[in-house]
């Protein structure tokens, strides 16, 4: 089964935000840093329209803070009073989303996960963070693709966005991609009971 399908895009806009997105989260731009329309329509190749209304959009998922007079930069990390929160919501999801994928298991699925997996573990061994970052989120979202249920993924990735922000919790990057493993074993057994603990272990 080939990876899963990229994004159909509608507009230029999208398209901006995708890989704005992308980029905040791979920690091409810091944490703080202001973020300027002129020399991101020259960096992405269009014009300040659609740059505008992407870091709106940016914005109102949480990865950009828009102050009045000073522009727009890259947000901080969630207070610490909201983290509990994010991360019982996250957890919630992802316990409901793998329920769903292990009813209706395949061999396709199988690949899919595997494949996702095999990246994780890859990025984790070149101990490159923008790659590990963007290789966690393609595991979770597998999940939450082949759940079967589209509406699960606009609850669900302004809520991982935020996570992902500043991804910086293991000494030792093997350690995610062990967490990860443990928690494909249990989706390939079919075992929602030990796939949700696994879960609820690596989201944190």
């Amino acid at each position: 089964m080939a990876d899963a399908p990229q994004p159909i895009f509608r507009t230029i806009r999208e398209q901006v935000a995708h890989r704005l997105r992308n980029d905040i989260l791979g920690q091409v731009y810091a944490p703080g840093e202001n973020l300027r329309e002129h020399a991101l329509s020259k960096a992405y190749g269009v014009s300040r329209s659609p740059i505008r209304d992407a870091l709106l959009q940016l914005a109102q998922e949480g990865l950009l803070v828009a102050t009045p007079n000073c522009g727009v930069r890259v947000a901080h990390r969630l207070d610490e009073q909201l983290q509990p929160l994010v991360v019982d919501v996250r957890r919630r999801i992802e316990g409901f989303a793998v329920k769903k994928t292990i009813e209706h298991f395949d061999d396709a699925a199988k690949e899919l996960i595997q494949k996702r997996l095999d990246n994780h573990r890859k990025s984790c061994e070149a101990k490159d963070l923008p790659s590990i970052v963007r290789s966690d989120m393609e595991f979770h979202q597998a999940i939450i693709e082949l759940s079967g249920v589209p509406e699960l993924l606009s609850l669900w990735q302004p809520i991982i966005a935020s996570m992902m922000l500043h991804y910086e919790r293991h000494r030792d990057w093997m350690e995610s991609y062990r967490e990860h493993e443990v928690v494909a074993e249990a989706i390939f057994k079919g075992d929602v009971k030990a796939a949700t603990k696994a879960l609820n272990a690596n989201i944190k």
